[in-house]
């Protein structure tokens, strides 16, 4: 089985992955990969603050937690997934990037850190 770096650093191998962080739910990164250039401990503390909102909001509608969440932007997108109830992983993704591919990866990779954390 694959450790938490491992399988970051394997997520951070797929075509559009600019970056992968595994987050605590108190906003501090536990683990990441990627590109050096971004900021992951502001990237750790937005996705846990965007990550809660949309919680409340199914809290709000009774419709359940939020198990993964995506924003798209001009040059880039965010991703976040819950991994169990203590972090969550965040992705942050290039311009070209093929956001149903790289969906599809975050929920199986999302699965694999939740038996190695």
């Amino acid at each position: 089985m694959a450790n938490t770096q491992e399988i970051l650093n394997n997520l951070t191998k797929i075509e559009g992955i600019v970056a992968a962080l595994l987050v605590g739910r108190d906003g501090f990164v536990i683990e990441s990969s990627g590109d050096s250039k971004i900021d992951t401990e502001a990237v750790g503390a937005l996705v846990i603050t965007a990550i809660g909102a949309y919680e409340v909001m199914g809290k709000e509608l009774d419709i359940g937690k939020a198990t993964q969440i995506m924003a798209e932007f001009e040059r880039s997108a965010v991703m976040a997934a819950a991994i169990g109830s203590d972090a969550v992983l965040a992705i942050v993704t290039g311009a070209n990037a093929n956001l149903g591919n790289i969906r599809y990866q975050v929920k199986r990779y999302s699965r694999e850190l939740e038996t190695s954390t």
